[in-house]
């Protein structure tokens, strides 16, 4: 663990912010979104914000109603009234570990832990200005300066905490779709070809649940629809999904990686390609590219864990050889496949409908 450095007192005035943070609670637009199976309020007035999570997260956006029930996390973000340069964000409940919790989060962002400047307040900075606090956690909620790239982390923070509240869910880095019934797991690094297949299926018109986070309910086995716009890479695509980003402007936006993206909305794409709630039948392993796809069984041996871990949120505060069984259980009543992904994908999207049609005589 990186060592605790000293800063600066920082923001002014952190010990009385208690009062600040009621001020959130004023006039704003409430939008309500769907994580898994826990709801998210967000109340924000940053403008720039909202519109940025409303355009990545909007597939995951519900219509308030008189059943609002279910569990849900309130999320509010704010300008801080005494310091223009301070953004304030609260998060009801508010995780008790939040400074830990975001360190493990983002770990690409290197944060620091500062020496605590205000009682009950821990304050991170970036590696280059150790000096400077970036994020303060309290008892109430999180102060951000805006002089740091503070969307993203905030973003997933605040999504995070909604699957912290769902013990029975795991959340995977995969893509999911449900083809005629059964529902498919796609798992591989980076690259290696989960958005395109995902969209492929897409452009089928089979349900579409997800390119970039896949939740799956460890009660009912069950692949729960986690939609969000999808993040396109240069090179080869489904016919479909080529047609139309030809015909059509979409946002184009330079990862931190220095990759170009085309962002856009499945549900706008292909329409027909619904999210539902389907059962997890088949879990596929992408591995290396090949001329040709190819497919193979995987079958663990010795007790063998599946190639996949669940995200921090799935297993944050809780016992590591308990959530492993667990997790051994849910995917254990799926069948496991080694894919590598070749020729077009068209072609690996019909190997992979091949093998679901052959798997069912198992």
């Amino acid at each position: 663990m990186v060592g605790i450095t000293r800063c600066a007192k920082w923001p002014p005035g952190a010990d009385t912010m208690g009062s600040e943070f009621a001020t959130l609670s004023g006039k704003s637009e409430k939008e309500w979104y769907r994580f898994g199976q826990t709801l998210l309020r967000m109340e924000c007035k940053d403008r720039a914000f909202s519109r940025r999570f409303k355009d990545i997260y909007g597939e995951c956006a519900v219509e308030p109603n008189e059943d609002m029930t279910a569990s849900h996390v309130v999320f509010r973000v704010a300008g801080l009234p005494s310091d223009s340069s301070v953004l304030a964000v609260s998060l009801i409940p508010n995780p008790p570990d939040g400074a830990d919790f975001m360190r493990r989060l983002v770990p690409e962002r290197r944060y620091l832990e500062c020496q605590e400047s205000a009682t009950g307040w821990k304050m991170l900075a970036l590696p280059e200005a150790p000096d400077t606090p970036v994020l303060a956690f309290g008892p109430s909620g999180i102060l951000v300066s805006r002089n740091h790239p503070w969307q993203h982390p905030i973003a997933l923070y605040a999504i995070s905490s909604a699957f912290r509240l769902q013990p029975d869910v795991y959340l995977f880095h995969a893509a999911s779709v449900g083809i005629s019934g059964s529902g498919v797991l796609l798992s591989g690094a980076k690259g290696t070809g989960k958005t395109t297949l995902s969209l492929c299926f897409a452009s089928r018109g089979h349900a579409f649940l997800g390119d970039e986070w896949a939740a799956i309910s460890s009660l009912t086995g069950e692949l729960l629809p986690l939609r969000r716009a999808a993040s396109i890479r240069p090179g080869l695509q489904a016919a479909g999904l080529n047609e139309y980003l030809q015909g059509h402007s979409c946002d184009t936006e330079i990862l931190p990686d220095g990759t170009q993206r085309v962002r856009t909305k499945v549900g706008t794409v292909f329409p027909r390609a619904l999210p539902q709630v389907v059962p997890l039948t088949d879990v596929f392993f992408l591995r290396r590219f090949a001329p040709r796809p190819v497919v193979e069984r995987f079958t663990p041996s010795g007790g063998e864990l599946p190639p996949i871990s669940p995200l921090l949120a799935s297993v944050w505060g809780y016992p590591p050889a308990e959530r492993a069984l667990q997790l051994f259980r849910t995917l254990g009543k799926a069948r496991w496949w080694h894919l590598d992904p070749g020729g077009s994908p068209e072609e690996t999207a019909d190997l992979i409908e091949e093998t679901l049609k052959e798997g069912l005589w198992d």
